[in-house]
């Protein structure tokens, strides 16, 4: 090699830009990929990322249901699940308070609500009443509360459902259970996704709950209340929804 040629290639080397590895940070979609990521099991708020990859705050719960990840999606009182704008199904877009989640009056975006059900990690959907977001340990007990897998429902984000029997992995109302039993849905631009219990004890797989208000619906839709189940027993009850599923042990 020549010296003019040396200096050109040792020219060339210089003037080349430095090459650095970037570090990826990884971007959890759902609370079972926090779960993964992290390792943690403690209840709580976390960073999650939606579809264009914006941050949001979540709550997570890995407490309740030992094995699974739950993504809060919606919290109402009992005061505000019953106004117009919240008496809709999540087709419809109505976020509220996204940036400053509350138990009383939240609801994340259809976008990221369909982000969350669409991960792979994503399985289940549920309801609770009362989720106490200081407990470290989730819920204590199933009393009101509603399970199932998105394998039997294909109307999560349906503009509207009239008595869609489903196959629910759990249902409790006032203390009354079943397991694996069929289930009317209902859904539209008027009605939030619900039960109604004079219709579940007649139709599909007839769950009977006793000691009903006339046209009592439950988990939403809260034109009748109940004062016994504990989602409406007082103005300040809350329902929460949420989106689950399993996470790496």
């Amino acid at each position: 090699m020549t010296n003019c040629t040396l200096l050109t290639w040792l020219s060339l080397v210089v003037l080349l830009p430095t090459v650095r590895l970037a570090v990826v940070k990884p971007k959890p979609i759902t609370c079972a990929a926090v779960r993964n990521l992290y390792h943690t099991s403690r209840n709580g708020y976390f960073t999650l990322y939606d579809s264009i990859s914006k941050p949001y705050l979540a709550f997570c719960d890995f407490q309740s249901d030992p094995g699974f990840a739950w993504t809060l999606i919606e919290s109402l009182s009992t005061t505000n699940a019953r106004t117009p704008k919240f008496s809709t199904g999540f087709y419809y877009n109505v976020p509220s308070s996204e940036c400053t989640p509350n138990w009383s009056c939240y609801r994340l975006s259809k976008a990221r609500m369909v982000a969350l059900k669409n991960a792979p990690s994503s399985t289940h959907f549920r309801a609770t009443c009362n989720f106490n977001s200081q407990s470290v340990k989730g819920l204590q007990n199933r009393r009101d509360y509603l399970r199932a897998s998105f394998c039997a429902v294909n109307f999560f984000f349906a503009v509207k459902v009239n008595a869609a029997c489903v196959t629910v992995d759990y249902i409790n109302v006032r203390g009354h259970s079943c397991r694996k039993c069929s289930i009317p849905f209902w859904t539209s631009n008027i009605w939030h996704l619900h039960i109604d219990l004079p219709q579940a004890a007649a139709s599909c797989g007839k769950f009977e709950v006793p000691n009903q208000v006339q046209s009592e619906d439950v988990f939403g839709a809260y034109w009748k209340v109940n004062p016994f189940f504990s989602c409406t027993a007082t103005s300040a009850s809350t329902t929460n929804w949420w989106i689950g599923g399993p996470y790496l042990k």
